[in-house]
C-alpha cells in the first residue's frame, strides 16, 4: 500500500510506503531549478506528505492491528526507524 504526493510547479514527485520508505521518486527539469538545498527540502516534505497517506490508508485498512498483537514492540520501533538512512533526513 503506497500513496502519492507531488509539486507540479518544480517538477518533484514522490511515492512512498507506511512508515515513509521511498518507493518512487521522480525529478523534472523544473526540479533543478531548486538547488541541492531546495530540493532536498521539497522531496522530504513529499515524501512526508506521501507517508501520512500512505499511513492513513494502512489505518483505515486494517483497524488498531495493536488489538491483533501485530504493532511493532516499544524495544523494536528505535530498530525499525533505523532502516532509513540517516543521510535522507534534513
Amino acid at each position: 500500500m503506497t500513496a502519492r504526493a507531488q509539486d507540479p510547479d518544480n517538477g518533484v514527485s514522490v511515492e512512498a510506503g507506511p512508515g515513509g520508505g521511498l518507493r518512487d521518486l521522480v525529478l523534472d527539469r523544473r526540479s533543478l531549478r531548486l538547488g541541492q538545498a531546495g530540493l532536498a527540502k521539497a522531496v522530504l516534505a513529499l515524501v512526508d506528505a506521501a507517508t501520512a497517506r500512505a499511513n492513513a490508508r494502512v489505518r483505515h485498512a486494517v483497524g488498531d492491528v495493536s488489538a491483533l498483537g501485530l504493532g511493532v514492540e516499544e524495544r523494536m520501533a528505535e530498530s525499525v526507524e533505523d532502516t532509513t538512512p540517516g543521510t535522507w533526513r534534513v
